[in-house]
């Protein structure tokens, strides 16, 4: 993932970071998927978009 932003012209430093947080962001999801009811019809795609929104939200708040 850093090695993608780095190569659309992302600062270094922003590349890093944004990776770290995609890593930590898709392993929450997958954690709330794996560990929930697999019948839901859901799917991981739903855990970790909405373990995205939550990031988007905590980070809006920071401002």
């Amino acid at each position: 993932m850093t090695a993608a932003l780095l190569a659309r012209g992302v600062p270094d430093s922003t590349a890093h970071l944004a990776a770290e947080l995609g890593v930590r962001t898709f392993k929450r999801g997958y954690a709330e998927w794996s560990e929930g009811e697999r019948n839901d019809e859901k799917g991981l795609a739903h855990y970790a978009l909405a373990a995205l929104h939550d990031l988007r939200a905590a980070t809006a708040s920071l401002d």
